[in-house]
């Protein structure tokens, strides 16, 4: 009775972490309480009646059985939610650490577990441990380059330059790969262009210099060489190798420009249904995206004003009417984002506010939220995207999603305990919106606009032979990580082939 009672209290609450825990310990404690039971009661009987190693027996199952259960409380229960909240979670630690306590932990538990089952039968355990050691000092020397790659892993995953699926540049040719997992003794890498796992022992791998192509933006950054006549334009020539990079949708540029352009200077060179279908939800997807920018262009004017008054504030100190205007105004920037502030009831100490996503039709669906998977929904059309890319792409920006409501919820717990002497408010925000800017996305990125220089080659032959000019273009590519890491080297293919094709047309070719 008691466990259906605590079954049925259990589902009414949100999280059904308490009755994963229910599950488990349902029977095993049915047995450890039979076997305890057993044991006291023969202890209960007069010494010389009783068999003592039934007595211990009864205990040292008890022990086993509470052993199995604390391995699989651990695996079933702690692990479970772990690896639930490394999704959600920003950080990269979590991402690594987790597998390498999933690995040893287990191992932990059994050790102490036989160690209390055999002093529970009345074996001496301490010299079972002086021999261990001993044992473990001769094994340091004998397993040596096991011992080192087992540091180097647990240095990777404590100072990790990396997150699982970061694409890494491997010397000494550069190859790319893409990181799988860091293991107690190897490191799990996918080379892209052999098609293949690679293990890289960790003391090995922590000694190599390790680009990593996906930080700080997973953007593909490329050049082209682009070679004309030396009698051609060159401010016509770049004209159009900026209009070409700028009309391809995968390609990072101002968007207003990138629709003005798009129609006339993508998909000429290799016309079909299949250019027709990418211009159409090419247009869709810069349009949402320029939506999410002006949303974004909207948080963070309000972020800076808000952090503005805050420090205006602050100077003076905080009264309550001030305090109730900071938090108001930050309740309206949620709403901004998409987020309502509802209350819950905590515990014996009354109510909380917490900040929910608020309903897809709420505010009219005009929230950055609403306008982010409207975005993705639409990228997820490109007919260039990969079966893979339709769990990639939705995972990567709901990950997001879920980091900017727990920062907000921080906030908002801030926020509802101002006191008057407050001082560092400003900061906490200002830590949001560089957050927000970084990791997140930026509402403007000009550094990644393409660049475009020119430049003088002679060619072998002497000096009556005309000089050419060579054009460089450097751009970037929305996301390196789509098409199975090889999105980059297609756009750089399709710019080549579009841009030679307006060159020609334009007369400004070879």
């Amino acid at each position: 009775m008691t466990y259906w009672a605590l079954a049925y209290w259990f589902r009414q609450l949100s999280s059904d972490i308490w009755l994963s825990t229910l599950r488990v310990l349902r029977k095993p404690l049915i047995l450890i309480v039979f076997f305890l039971g057993i044991a006291r009661l023969l202890q209960e009987i007069e010494p010389e009646s009783i068999d003592v190693w039934v007595q211990k027996l009864c205990t040292a199952a008890a022990v086993i059985i509470a052993t199995y259960t604390v391995g699989q409380l651990f695996k079933q229960v702690i692990i479970y939610y772990l690896k639930i909240y490394a999704e959600k979670s920003e950080a990269r630690w979590d991402d690594v650490f987790i597998p390498i306590v999933e690995t040893l932990a287990p191992i932990l538990i059994w050790v102490i577990g036989g160690s209390i089952f055999f002093q529970t039968l009345g074996f001496n355990v301490a010299g079972l441990w002086v021999a261990i050691g001993g044992a473990s000092f001769i094994l340091g020397f004998a397993f040596k380059d096991v011992l080192a790659n087992f540091l180097s892993g647990l240095v990777l995953l404590v100072d990790t330059p990396f997150q699982f699926g970061d694409v890494v540049s491997l010397p000494p040719k550069g190859d790319r790969a893409i990181i799988r997992k860091i293991g107690l003794r190897v490191t799990h890498l996918y080379v892209i262009s052999e098609h293949s796992d690679m293990y890289l022992p960790n003391a090995v791998f922590e000694k190599q210099p390790i680009v990593n192509l996906t930080r700080p933006t997973p953007h593909y950054y490329d050049s082209l060489k682009i070679l004309t006549p030396a009698a051609a334009d060159p401010a016509k020539v770049m004209q159009v190798l900026e209009n070409v990079v700028l009309a391809h949708p995968d390609t990072m540029g101002p968007i207003e420009r990138k629709l003005e352009v798009l129609e006339r200077y993508y998909g000429f060179s290799s016309p079909g249904i299949r250019q027709e279908e990418k211009r159409k939800t090419g247009l869709q997807r810069l349009s949402a995206e320029k939506e999410v920018n002006y949303k974004l262009q909207e948080i963070e004017r309000a972020f800076d004003d808000l952090s503005e008054k805050i420090d205006e504030f602050e100077d003076a100190g905080l009264d309550e009417t001030e305090i109730k205007i900071i938090r108001s105004d930050f309740i309206d920037i949620c709403q901004i984002i998409g987020l309502v502030a509802k209350s819950e009831k905590k515990g014996f100490r009354g109510k909380k506010w917490v900040l929910e996503e608020a309903d897809p039709t709420q505010f009219g669906g005009d929230h950055l939220i609403g306008k982010v998977r409207a975005w993705y929904g639409y990228w997820l059309k490109d007919p260039d995207l990969l079966r893979e890319d339709q769990v990639i792409l939705p995972d990567e920006w709901e990950q997001k999603i879920n980091v900017l409501k727990i920062k907000c919820n921080k906030l908002l717990g801030r926020f509802t305990s101002i006191s008057a002497d407050e001082t560092r408010l400003d900061d906490d925000l200002q830590a949001s919106i560089l957050w927000l800017h970084d990791s997140f996305k930026r509402s403007q990125t000009e550094w990644q606009y393409p660049k475009i220089w020119v430049d003088e080659i002679k060619i072998m032959g002497g000096p009556l032979l005309d000089p050419s000019k060579s054009f460089i273009i450097r751009f970037f590519v929305d996301d390196m990580k789509l098409e199975h890491c090889e999105r980059g080297n297609r756009v750089k293919d399709e710019l080549y082939r579009e841009i030679m094709w307006h060159l020609r047309k334009s007369y400004l070719s070879q």
